[in-house]
């Protein structure tokens, strides 16, 4: 077991006791960051903690305590003591490189998966327990969409302990969703009703709205778009696969409202930089919604509904709906069926076939 002290100049860690760095001798003063770095049930630990000693000492007590555990147990068993609370750290950090929605993720283990499971060891959490959680939430008036997606966090959680080997097997494998009735969750603007919230908006976030509604993008995906990704010539603007929900690029034609803007905004020198087009952040632009929304006399629709909104205006116009599920991206055209009934050229070629 040990502590170390990264030397602020060439990044090498040190034994606490030494005060130069024995790599390239630049004094170790009081804005070193502190290291853990021991070994627990058979695996290297190495943790970077900060400028505090003291966190660092009371790291390194949890991690002893750990290890007394597991030399207690033979190494074997992990999930005996280790609560999902106790695993949470090491999931989230491995969510903040491999997931894209990890506060999504957050808030959902803080708000309601961590009050119910977070003292429960991983080998005590099962089909029954999870069923209990879920006439918990049901009862406190949670849709059965919601509830399914708290659960998959934590069968998620534990198909982790499992790779990790802190648990054999994944007990919530297998176990049943709730029904979840969709007919309802989503809504979608009129034309004049967006044109009240165009002149709502925030004049600074104006451009934006425009170009998140008439390209039919995710949020994130939106916010994401560079002028590396923009051809405008060829009207069409290049969704990475790599940051998308489906994992596939795929290309947004450009509305000629959509092409007006980034051709306005490239004029005025936006084209030379190298960022983000609409360097807004999600929370500002979240802020603002809502208040264009009451400003406008507008229902109190989610964000996600102006994606909505674009798919409902190609079906009212007719467009096919594999078209619809190609501008949206959608991976299984089931996804895109919810569209189906407004759109008329669907009912006649389904009428005109008997």
């Amino acid at each position: 077991m040990a502590l170390k002290k990264e030397c602020p100049a060439c990044k090498y860690r040190n034994s606490v006791s030494v005060r130069k760095c024995v790599k390239c001798g630049s004094p170790l003063g009081p804005d070193v960051v502190y290291w853990v770095d021991v070994w627990v049930g058979g695996r290297r630990v190495r943790e970077r903690i900060g400028p505090s000693r003291t966190a660092a000492k009371a790291r390194e007590l949890k991690l002893k305590q750990e290890e007394a555990k597991a030399k207690a147990m033979d190494g074997d068993n992990w999930g005996n003591f280790y609560t999902l609370a106790d695993f949470w750290p090491r999931y989230a950090a491995w969510c903040r490189v491999h997931n894209r929605d990890f506060k999504i993720k957050k808030q959902r283990w803080e708000k309601h998966v961590k009050p119910f499971f977070g003292n429960r060891t991983l080998a005590r959490i099962d089909k029954k327990l999870a069923t209990a959680y879920q006439q918990k939430r049901l009862s406190e008036g949670a849709r059965p969409a919601t509830i399914n997606r708290e659960i998959a966090l934590v069968r998620h959680m534990l198909s982790r302990a499992v790779e990790w080997g802190f648990i054999e097997q994944n007990p919530l494998l297998g176990l049943s969703q709730l029904p979840e009735n969709n007919d309802d969750k989503w809504k979608y603007l009129t034309e004049e009703e967006f044109l009240r919230l165009e002149k709502a908006i925030n004049p600074h976030y104006r451009d934006f709205l425009v170009f998140f509604t008439y390209t039919g993008l995710r949020l994130g995906d939106a916010l994401r778009v560079r002028w590396g990704d923009v051809d405008l010539e060829g009207e069409v603007i290049l969704i990475r696969g790599s940051k998308t929900k489906g994992g596939k690029a795929f290309g947004v034609p450009m509305h000629p409202r959509v092409k007006e803007i980034l051709a306005k905004r490239a004029e005025n020198g936006g084209k030379g930089e190298v960022g983000r087009i609409f360097p807004h952040s999600d929370s500002n632009f979240r802020k603002e919604f809502k208040k264009a929304l009451r400003k406008a006399g507008l229902p109190n629709i989610r964000i996600h509904d102006l994606r909505h909104t674009f798919a409902s205006w190609l079906a009212l116009r007719g467009v096919p709906i594999q078209q619809i599920q190609a501008l949206l991206g959608h991976s299984q055209i089931i996804t895109t069926l919810r569209y189906a009934h407004l759109n008329p050229a669907v009912l006649r070629d389904a009428v005109a076939r008997l």
